[in-house]
């Protein structure tokens, strides 16, 4: 006579293989590759970072202080923008571990402002900063993320640094907003 206790253990060992080849496929399958279609990733990450870079310079002292951000744009100072924004903040040790995860510190960036021209009401721009390869080789200027932030200007007393940019003179004698783009690329 024939027990059927042997075709269970059969069955069972059976199922417990499949199951086990299963959960093998489901564990390699569910690994995750880094592919170049996963790089908006590193571009959010820069963004948040640049983003929070800007906000970091607006932020006054106390509450009777200018901003620095506020400070470098009325002086025009186009290095002081990029040792502050690159130099202090971006390259620090406190954020350097966030420069990593984008597989290259090498992040160039251009500045400009855009803000309304108080004689013919037109918008216009002044670059306040552009990194050096980017005024050498303009094609350099790969796929980038951009960051910007309103900035409110006081009227600015004579005697500041005076531009050749005409249009950038004509905004000292009246408070207005201005929007500070920053774009951000790596090498």
């Amino acid at each position: 006579m024939v027990k059927d206790g042997a075709q269970l253990y059969t069955m069972e060992g059976i199922a417990a293989g499949l199951i086990m080849l299963l959960t093998t496929y489901l564990v390699l399958g569910s690994t995750s590759v880094y592919t170049p279609g996963d790089t908006h990733l590193t571009d959010m990450q820069l963004e948040q970072v640049g983003s929070d870079i800007l906000k970091i310079m607006d932020t006054p002292a106390n509450h009777t202080s200018k901003s620095s951000l506020r400070i470098l744009i009325d002086n025009t100072d186009t290095q002081g923008f990029n040792d502050s924004f690159s130099g202090t903040y971006f390259n620090s040790p406190n954020t350097r571990a966030a420069v990593t995860a984008f597989g290259s510190s090498r992040i160039r960036i251009k500045t400009t402002i855009w803000f309304r021209n108080q004689t013919s009401n037109a918008v216009e721009k002044y670059t306040l900063y552009s990194s050096p390869d980017d005024i050498a080789n303009p094609a350099a200027e790969g796929p980038g993320v951009r960051v910007t932030r309103l900035v409110h200007l006081d009227a600015r007393p004579p005697g500041l640094q005076a531009l050749d940019f005409e249009a950038w003179e004509s905004m000292r004698d009246k408070p207005q907003e201005v929007l500070v783009e920053v774009l951000m690329w790596q090498v």
